[in-house]
């Protein structure tokens, strides 16, 4: 294989599959990522078995061929370059790197090495708007589980009811689910590890449509500049209707969220890092958001319009949540003293449990 590449296209290809790709273990070929070159295109591959990312770029190919890289040192050399192009050349298992005056050889493992793509068993394709996609795994996915004693929650469940897509995550403190239409879907519901659904989002950045395939045991999605695809998560998620606040007996206002959010970042810096607690009052002039800690303390007031109500929130998952809404302002529904916060904004719905100091 021969190939000359424009490196800043190799690095964003090489930051997608890279997600994907195993740190060095028991198993060293799913350390290295695959490269293909044949007629004037590059595919870039990576898998941890579990899930697999492809994407592809445009390339000078002189030659034919594939080779299997260690993904960890050849994206550090390629990170390091100056030269605006990189030629890439293998023979066998290994690669050399050339770039002005630079050169650079790594091993990798032997082709022959590189697993079988998972079966593919009969499968649904659906189209999407890609950029909805993103943006609703994008408002949901930092509300998932890292305990791996709950591993049902360490991934993104998407559902379809009735023509509406519903993208969840939970750890039992917060949960996020964002909804969006999609006509002629039939009914399923999939729970994909968080890391897939993540590099999901980058799979359809700069994309206007994705293709989505769901299985009985893998889902998958393809946009024109690569695709992924997880097995699912085995389990039942939980039913998170059943946590779903009684909107109608909930209090509603409008906030501005990037100033409530600036607050929330300033005041947190006095709450407990062990706990994260801050306390929101609201009254008729505004917000108070407060924070004590050892004898230290701070508040700042947000003016809007607000029931009088009063809970305290861990400052930490709400000031993500809020980083992730666009938009001017959101819809805060509240309840009785201490109960849980439903926020709103555009197909995302938002909820906060309380905490007790």
């Amino acid at each position: 294989m021969k190939i000359t590449v424009n490196k800043s296209e190799l690095s964003a290809a090489l930051k997608l599959v890279g997600k994907t790709c195993s740190p060095a273990g028991n198993i060293p070929v799913l350390s290295n990522i695959r490269i293909i070159a044949s007629v004037d295109f590059v595919n870039l591959g990576s898998t941890n078995l579990d899930q697999q990312t492809t994407t592809g770029i445009d390339a000078d190919v002189d030659e034919d061929g594939e080779v299997l890289v260690p993904f960890r040192r050849f994206n550090s050399i390629i990170a390091n370059l100056d030269g605006e192009t990189v030629e890439i050349q293998s023979e066998g298992s290994e690669t050399q790197i050339s770039s002005g005056r630079f050169t650079a050889s790594v091993q990798g493992v032997d082709i022959a090495e590189w697993p079988e793509c998972a079966n593919k068993d009969d499968s649904l394709e659906y189209r999407i708007d890609a950029v909805t996609l993103s943006r609703a795994i994008t408002s949901s996915i930092g509300c998932a589980s890292t305990d791996e004693t709950r591993y049902i929650l360490n991934g993104v469940l998407i559902e379809v009811t009735n023509g509406i897509a519903s993208v969840v995550a939970t750890d039992g403190r917060q949960l996020a689910v964002s909804s969006m239409d999609v006509d002629r879907w039939h009914d399923f519901g999939a729970v994909i590890p968080t890391l897939a659904a993540d590099a999901i989002t980058d799979i359809c950045k700069g994309n206007e449509t994705a293709t989505v395939a769901i299985s009985s045991e893998r889902l998958s999605v393809r946009t024109k500049t690569g695709e992924i695809w997880s097995k699912l998560i085995a389990g039942k998620f939980p039913d998170w209707r059943q946590v779903m606040p009684n909107e109608s007996a909930m209090r509603t206002f409008p906030a501005p969220h990037k100033k409530l959010l600036g607050i929330l970042r300033r005041v947190g810096l006095i709450a407990d890092p062990r706990i994260g607690c801050v306390r929101l009052d609201g009254s008729a002039d505004g917000i108070t958001v407060s924070a004590s800690n050892a004898g230290e303390s701070a508040s700042e007031k947000l003016d809007c319009e607000s029931p009088e109500f009063g809970v305290s929130v861990n400052h930490d998952f709400l000031a993500k949540m809020l980083a992730t809404i666009d938009g001017e302002s959101v819809d805060i529904k509240v309840g009785e003293d201490e109960s849980p916060v439903l926020i709103e904004s555009d197909g995302l719905k938002y909820i906060i449990m309380p905490m007790r100091k």
